[in-house]
């Protein structure tokens, strides 16, 4: 080894045993609270000093700063009660055993003292109104922060997209201290549900509790036209009787004027409300508000009549917004005579979507009938009783486990002539009819009943196994 690199070695050695750490590292602490910083190294120090902002201190039990660690353990450690001076840079410069004329290692940490910032929204109010669907921009201004926080927009309880904001941090200097003023702006299109919200600018970092001031806050008062709505089906309505046509809507602020149409030429107002009817089939009431954006216009049917159920209620609602605008949404209702059908469960997404996408039975199919459900049912089993019983015949007949009269059968028939004699005929050859177990005696009931001898029957008459052109003893022919 050359003399060179023995020199480096023991360099190497000198400063890997020498090496001070400080702990903690860049801490936030709060002013007037007990704060401890230690210094180690892995041989014994002879003595050390701490420095803060380049103020050099000389640690004594009972000072502003007391001494902490044991200095042959390799310890050199401060302890103070925090205030503004403190906030910067804190260092250790140890000397260490047995190296007189060496010189003082040395660690340095960041110290942040805590400053809560005056945070405030741009228009400074405590409600902040804005028209829906226009893009507004509001200010959060952050002043004399340190450290910096981090800012984010809270609409409700759903925090907006980061990408809505721009965010300028501004350093402002106050003698040796450094704070920063943050202007966070919010550019949004705020909608109809959003009205009455809280919209909160809110401050955030380890540092901060709950119980310390991080958010500015605002109600918002947001201008939207009557929201629209699909054609509705009122269900449940009685032929002869009276009933009720109600909608309910939104709008901010109160709708200007409210009108029913019936049949494209009668119209009745609502709002402004005048009390009377040009209908006499009608009755009108009076535009009833159910909270601060919600309304409820009322129609009342003296006696609901088929032409009632084919008919389409409109509700006309104008408007006009803070921008001078004027807005009209109109709302459609149909009358049924059924019951209302049965609400879907929120947990069967699919049931939902499909009764979402079924059309809703208005009044003409109600008032011209059908095939209901119950018809269906009747003619599907009935088709798949047909079906059924054609193929166990088909399969008995397939099978030979029933008999048909048919090609290739026996057949038994009765004599016109003589009604007591019964013929059996078969095609092709003699033998007993199909499916019996044992030969069948046919007995040909004679005039006096008898049987021959042992109890065969007597042959059959030669006239009787004639086919054709047979007559009997009084001249007529006889079909056999």
């Amino acid at each position: 080894m050359t003399r060179l690199n023995f020199i480096s070695l023991l360099l190497l050695i000198g400063i890997a045993n020498c090496q001070v750490t400080i702990e903690p590292q860049n801490i936030v602490v709060r002013q007037d609270d007990v704060t401890r910083l230690m210094c180690k190294t892995r041989t014994p120090i002879k003595s050390c000093l701490w420095e803060i902002n380049g103020d050099l201190y000389n640690l004594s039990p009972g000072s502003l700063y007391e001494p902490l660690g044991i200095l042959e353990d390799g310890e050199c450690g401060i302890q103070a009660r925090i205030t503004e001076a403190e906030n910067g840079v804190w260092s250790c410069r140890v000397f260490l055993s047995g190296t007189s004329r060496s010189p003082a290692e040395r660690a340095s940490a960041n110290v942040t003292v805590l400053a809560l910032p005056q945070i405030s929204l741009r228009p400074m109010e405590d409600t902040i109104t804005v028209i829906a669907g226009e893009t507004t921009t509001i200010d959060c201004m952050v002043s004399n922060a340190r450290p910096v926080p981090a800012i984010m927009w809270m609409l409700g309880d759903r925090e907006l997209d980061f990408t809505n904001t721009q965010t300028l941090v501004e350093p402002r200097t106050v003698g040796d201290n450094t704070k920063v003023s943050i202007t966070s702006k919010l550019n949004y299109a705020f909608q109809a549900v959003d009205h009455d919200k809280s919209l909160r600018c809110v401050t955030t970092g380890p540092w901060l509790t709950m119980e310390d001031p991080h958010q500015a806050s605002a109600q918002l008062n947001v201008i939207f036209p009557p929201q629209p709505k699909d054609e509705m089906t009122l269900y449940g309505f009685v032929l002869g009787q009276p009933g009720d046509i109600t909608v309910n809507f939104t709008a901010n602020p109160r709708p200007s004027a409210v009108i029913w149409k019936l049949d494209g030429e009668t119209e009745l107002a609502v709002e402004p409300f005048t009390g009377r009817s040009s209908d006499p089939r009608v009755e009108v009431s009076e535009l009833r508000s159910t909270n601060a954006t919600s309304y409820e216009a009322r129609l009342r049917i003296k006696s609901v009549s088929e032409a009632d159920a084919r008919r389409i209620f409109r509700l006309v609602v104008e408007s006009s917004l803070m921008n001078g605008e004027a807005v009209s949404q109109e709302y459609m209702v149909r009358l049924s005579t059924s019951p209302a059908p049965l609400q879907c469960n929120p947990n069967q997404i699919e049931n939902c979507s499909n009764q979402a996408n079924q059309r809703t039975v208005d009044s003409r199919s109600d008032l011209a009938g059908g095939v209901g459900g119950g018809g269906i049912a009747a003619i599907v089993i009935v088709l798949v009783a047909v079906l059924v019983v054609t193929a166990v015949v088909l399969y008995a007949r397939n099978t030979g486990r029933w008999c048909f009269a048919g090609e290739g059968e026996s057949q038994a028939r009765i004599d016109e002539e003589n009604p007591g004699e019964i013929i059996k005929e078969k095609e092709g050859k003699e033998g007993p009819l199909k499916g019996s177990n044992e030969n069948l005696n046919l007995q040909l009931a004679g005039p006096d009943g008898a049987e021959n001898g042992n109890g065969v029957p007597a042959p059959i008459k030669e006239a009787q196994q004639q086919t054709n052109g047979a007559t009997t003893p009084d001249g007529k022919d006889t079909a056999v």
